[in-house]
């Protein structure tokens, strides 16, 4: 978008929908992909949202996404901040699918951490995850270097060794008494040595951060994959995290009361790399 015309716009939508008339061929396209339905865009006239409607707006930016001419800003959005897709660096759908049949989840990791620029970047990418009601719910916590890591699983490790009395259902189910036993040995099944962890939290009220942080953190290794990154998904931490005895590991990650944590990837630079994709169960699938 040309810099005095994203000023020119910018001026002007604050809290409303705007339409650059110059631009607007009326063709509608910004109403009918509206998730909550709140443009009229009648045949031959430019689209319009009225003040009750603009308060209902959940500020997706549909409406700027799908406009080809780039004529509309939704109410509240930036749009300097809207930027162009590169269409040509998009991959083909085989690279896609190779990315994704790539993928494996790391448990040997190298010992170097990656660099702050290069986890702002993989984490920068969750942010375009979608969301329920697009309200971007999460915050994220990172743990930067192995002694954290490990700290974190010292603590989910203490947490274990109380589950037998606490909760043996748990216990049973998680296998806590043998994971116990074998950090005791020296091996860490916990955070499987990785070097970082990332932790997705979102409101404790918020009925979709279950939901919300798993796309998350899926996006985010997918992303960590194209840049030869490992993740891992730490299922044993949000265990811990998410009992009502683990308080020590919540109260370690920061994680407040009116919080809950809902994902975690353990990351780091893979020690080895697959060669071969192994086989996986016939698709399940019924038509309808």
């Amino acid at each position: 978008m040309p810099q005095n015309r994203a000023d020119n716009l910018q001026e002007n939508h604050m809290s409303h929908f705007v339409v650059d008339r110059d631009r607007c061929r009326k063709d509608g396209i910004c109403a009918r992909v509206c998730p909550v339905h709140i443009i009229q865009a009648a045949p031959g006239d430019f689209p319009a949202m009225n003040s009750h409607q603009e308060a209902l707006c959940i500020g997706c930016g549909q409406c700027m996404a799908f406009c080809p001419t780039a004529a509309c800003v939704a109410p509240g959005l930036d749009p300097a901040q809207c930027r162009p897709l590169r269409h040509d660096l998009q991959p083909a759908a085989e690279q896609v699918e190779e990315l994704i049949f790539a993928r494996r989840s790391v448990r040997v990791f190298k010992e170097t951490p990656l660099p702050r620029d290069v986890l702002l970047r993989l984490l920068d990418a969750t942010r375009f995850a979608p969301t329920a009601k697009n309200a971007q719910p999460l915050r994220w916590i990172v743990l930067e270097s192995r002694p954290q890591t490990k700290r974190l699983a010292e603590l989910v490790v203490n947490w274990m060794r109380r589950l037998p009395q606490e909760d043996a259902n748990m216990a049973r189910a998680c296998h806590a008494e043998g994971l116990t036993r074998a950090w005791d040995r020296g091996t860490d099944v916990i955070t499987r040595d990785a070097p970082q962890a990332a932790v997705a939290v979102a409101p404790a009220d918020w009925h979709w951060g279950m939901s919300d942080a798993a796309i998350a953190a899926a996006y985010l290794e997918l992303t960590a994959q194209a840049h030869g990154v490992g993740c891992c998904w730490g299922g044993y931490v949000c265990l811990a995290l998410r009992h009502p005895t683990g308080g020590e590991v919540r109260a370690f990650l920061g994680v407040g009361e009116q919080e809950a944590a809902c994902a975690v990837q353990l990351l780091g630079r893979p020690l080895f790399k697959p060669h071969a994709r192994p086989p996986r169960k016939p698709l399940d699938l019924t038509w309808l």
